[in-house]
């Protein structure tokens, strides 16, 4: 339990700051007290990152007043005033072991002479002090997302004593994974170490945290205890307007077979098969690491694969990505920053992409791509994409309109068959409602939809039916009149053995 009565670990006042002139973070003060967990929350672009960095010392406040166990700083230098973050993407070295990570920044032993011994033993200890069991040896790259998770949680702990900043920690886990962060962060609480929780999951943060931080457009719009502050308020302060629940009119699937995979297999799952017909959203549920970002990757032609893959009816003799494109494919991928958008070009180069030729034989020697910007302009109403320019670069944008972006360049293609890998990763209740809607219109307007999701509840309100995939498997199947998230989380995560049992 928070300790309400010792002086807060952290305060901000009046905190503000500018870039070029422009204001994204203005007027923010709130405590945090010793052992409390306090989400902070908002839509992408609310200034939540701004904030952050300003917390942990990457950034400096244009104004305003910080003070830190009762005493004033002007600027916060993270490890020396024992607050650390970590990021939404890891900042961990792959090749090295978990020791040499977590204690990069101050090796043990003399500079030329590094005592690994005791860099294991500190790190072991830190492990040990997180009830964590992992290989101090084993190299990062050997780890999955909630071992690489965990590392970057005890390196920040070796430095940081007193708050820990966690921006979207649960995003790339799976739920087993999710539940031993969460007994990590509840073991923190009790040594009375205070976390800032960073989360677009608003379960989560009802589960986990004493208190709540809302920023809209920069600005404080709401605090409190959120015992006191029921979910649909609280979703309110962030965007602005009500989200309503259960909404989403996805419309009636017809009886048109529009893509049918039969017997597909590859080095990552085996014998796969299923349909989708016109107008219908077919959900893939799993564990991460059940197979099914590969058979969609194996359905657009980015991986090999052996089986048979029909299109309206016609089977594909040679799969590849050029013939599934002209078959009226698309394949919105999971990893927008690293496989999907380019992120020093401008937003419209980003729309076009998919469908360059279409400009090609369009160039105008000074100008450009006759008619690319007036194409991007049309994505970027249609998905209400929010940007200065088109020819803002993609960098410079939120997460939410970053996917905004790369789902619009795929739309540009005016496909039949949409395959959307993670559609709403990282981003904010506001354009989670918007990339559900679009995907509702898609599928009302015949298009048939796959979507890969690690969000049960995402499928279970834009599916019309849902597949569970389990070890490179299809196990399970229900249609929308049977949906039971319990059953879908069983099929997933139980092993075979208790399966046949």
């Amino acid at each position: 339990m928070p300790d309400l009565q010792a002086a807060p670990i952290l305060s901000v006042k009046n905190l503000r700051k500018s870039f070029s002139g422009k204001t994204v973070v203005d007027d923010v003060s709130f405590d945090v007290y010793p052992g409390e967990i306090v989400a902070l929350v908002g839509e992408n672009g609310a200034g939540k990152s701004t904030t952050k960095n300003m917390l942990c010392g990457l950034l400096q406040p244009s104004s305003g007043e910080i003070f830190v166990a009762g005493a004033p700083v002007t600027q916060i230098k993270g490890l020396e005033h024992g607050i650390s973050a970590v990021h939404q993407e890891l900042s961990l070295f792959q090749s090295l072991s978990v020791a040499e990570n977590m204690c990069i920044t101050d090796l043990p032993g003399a500079k030329a002479n590094v005592d690994w011994k005791q860099a294991d033993r500190v790190a072991q200890e830190q492990l040990d002090f997180l009830g964590i069991e992992i290989d101090t040896k084993a190299s990062v790259e050997s780890l999955g997302a909630g071992k690489q998770q965990v590392v970057e949680i005890a390196k920040a702990l070796l430095h940081a004593d007193k708050l820990l900043i966690l921006d979207e920690p649960t995003t790339s886990l799976t739920a087993p994974e999710r539940e031993k962060l969460f007994v990590i962060m509840d073991r923190l609480r009790e040594k009375g170490v205070a976390i800032i929780f960073i989360s677009h999951f608003m379960d989560e943060v009802y589960r986990m945290s004493d208190k709540f931080i809302v920023l809209r457009d920069g600005k404080q719009v709401g605090n409190g205890y959120l015992k006191n502050v029921p979910r649909s308020k609280l979703e309110e302060m962030m965007v602005g307007r009500t989200i309503a629940e259960s909404s989403i009119d996805i419309g009636i699937p017809t009886d048109v077979e529009a893509v049918r995979v039969q017997s597909l297999s590859s080095y990552d799952f085996h014998d796969v098969s299923f349909k989708v017909n016109k107008g219908e959203i077919l959900g893939i549920a799993g564990l991460m690491g059940a197979g099914r970002t590969e058979v969609v990757e194996s359905l657009f032609g980015i991986r090999k694969s052996e089986g048979e893959i029909y299109i309206h009816g016609q089977r594909v003799n040679k799969v590849s990505i050029a013939a599934m494109k002209k078959l009226g494919l698309c394949y919105v991928t999971e990893d927008r920053r690293g496989k999907g958008l380019f992120g020093i070009r401008p937003v419209k180069e980003n729309i076009s992409a998919a469908d360059i030729l279409r400009f090609v034989s369009r160039r105008i020697k000074g100008f450009g791509f006759r008619g690319e910007s007036v194409e991007a302009q049309k994505i970027v109403k249609k998905m209400n994409v929010a940007i200065p320019h088109i020819d803002s670069q993609v960098n410079n944008l939120s997460g939410g309109n970053q996917q905004k972006v790369m789902l619009g360049r795929w739309l540009a293609t005016q496909p039949n068959i949409c395959i959307l890998d993670e559609p709403t990763k990282g981003v904010d209740i506001g354009a989670k409602f918007d990339i559900h809607n679009m995907i509702a219109a898609l599928a009302k307007s015949g298009v048939a939809v796959i979507i890969v999701s690690s969000d049960l509840p995402e499928l279970l309100e834009v599916s019309h039916r849902i597949t569970i995939m389990r070890t490179g498997h299809m196990v399970g199947e229900f249609q929308r009149d049977q949906f039971d998230s319990v059953k879908i989380i069983s099929l997933a995560a139980s092993s075979a053995f208790e399966q046949a049992h």
